[in-house]
């Protein structure tokens, strides 16, 4: 599938794979403060749950993708390459996706959206775990759809090939086949 009017990458430019790792660092920052404020040991076991899921995505999605071994929007191409096998690129397009498929990727803000709200009812008013909220409330809602809508997915060689989180995403009138 094809996005209209737009370039696509081979090898994402170093400032888009620095501005989408920066985003993401800075999303998983707010959530680790909210859940190490909880108490240290939710601290670990976060960290340990966005660990598990970056290995599970780098596992089951990067090693079919087109750039693995190359710079894509993330980086990650690169990484994947230097842990795992290449697979079968034919793979990547066989999956299909549906909302259940997001719901770990929705646990990481959910979960310390609701421990910080609980954390500034149950133990006072604290501006850094509210600014924690604000930035889990304002990547997902406003950051990640243009970070992905507008610099990512719309520049993905992947996405040209075929992309099931693509295809889940962007609106009909985006794309043609």
């Amino acid at each position: 599938m094809k996005i209209k009017n737009t370039k696509i990458y081979n090898n994402y430019p170093l400032q888009i794979i620095i501005l989408a790792n920066v985003l993401w660092l800075a999303f998983y920052i707010a959530g680790m403060y909210v859940m190490f404020k909880l108490s240290l040991i939710m601290g670990i076991l976060y960290i340990l749950y966005i660990i598990l899921l970056e290995r599970s995505f780098l596992k089951e999605a990067c090693v079919y993708c087109c750039y693995y071994g190359k710079l894509c929007a993330f980086g990650k191409g690169i990484i994947v390459a230097k842990f795992f096998k290449k697979g079968n690129s034919e793979k990547f397009c066989e999956r299909e996706f549906n909302f259940k498929d997001f719901i770990p990727q929705l646990l990481v803000a959910l979960i310390p959206l609701v421990i910080g709200i609980v954390l500034l009812i149950s133990r006072g008013f604290d501006v850094l775990i509210l600014i924690s909220i604000v930035y889990l409330l304002l990547s997902w809602f406003a950051i990640n759809p243009i970070l992905y809508g507008k610099i990512v997915c719309l520049h993905c060689k992947q996405g040209s090939i075929c992309c099931p989180a693509l295809k889940f995403f962007m609106k009909k009138n985006q794309i043609r086949k």
